[in-house]
């Protein structure tokens, strides 16, 4: 078993470094005009979403202008999904042990994850759509520290939606020659408000006697 987990970070870590090396040429195939292999460029953006340190916006524009809004921002948050969800399981089946005994031994880390753990949805969700961290470390973080699967992936996939279809108009606007950054904005604007209303209604409901 610990064998095959270092096996798993071997490939991880070569996958990184592949992507890192070939990320030109991987999109410059993904944008091509004879390439309609959608569920390879599908694999392609879940690999992108998954290595840290490589901007997912510029693949997910890439994918909006070849596919359009619609199946462009499914074919994004579908993918960068995937790739927390993979990200969560690898550092949780690796890292946990480690990280559950440094939580022991700090207390402004156990105050912290405290404020987190009781709040895991709000958490993640909001680290989601202010991308202030880095979506990478919000997985390792997920996965080091046992956060509720359940909760992390709702969060995950909920606050993802307007990132990934915003990346996508981007490039299908860019395609099209359309430049309405106001829709952009409002896309964000709406979206959070309608989540937030949504928070504050189950919460009530919760509350009721």
């Amino acid at each position: 078993m610990k064998y095959s987990k270092w096996l798993i970070l071997i490939v991880y870590i070569a996958l990184f470094i592949l992507v890192l090396s070939e990320q030109q040429r991987i999109l410059d195939w993904i944008q091509a005009e004879g390439n309609n292999q959608l569920f390879v460029t599908f694999l392609f953006a879940i690999v992108f979403a998954a290595v840290p340190f490589v901007p997912f916006g510029v693949i997910g524009a890439i994918v909006g202008a070849k596919y359009g809004l619609l199946l462009g921002g499914i074919v994004n948050l579908t993918a960068s999904s995937i790739a927390a969800a993979v990200t969560y399981f690898l550092f949780y089946s690796m890292f946990k042990q480690q990280g559950l005994a440094y939580l022991e031994r700090s207390d402004r880390l156990q105050s912290l994850h405290s404020m987190v753990r009781n709040n895991v949805f709000w958490a993640v969700f909001t680290g989601r759509i202010i991308p202030i961290m880095p979506a990478f470390l919000i997985n390792c973080y997920g996965g080091v520290f046992k956060l509720s699967f359940p909760a992390f992936l709702l969060a995950t996939v909920l606050g993802k939606i307007p990132a990934m279809l915003v990346f996508a108009y981007v490039g299908d606007s860019a395609a099209s020659g359309a430049t309405h950054w106001i829709t952009v904005l409002l896309i964000y604007i709406l979206f959070i408000g309608l989540i937030y209303l949504a928070y504050k209604y189950v919460k009530k409901t919760k509350t009721r006697p």
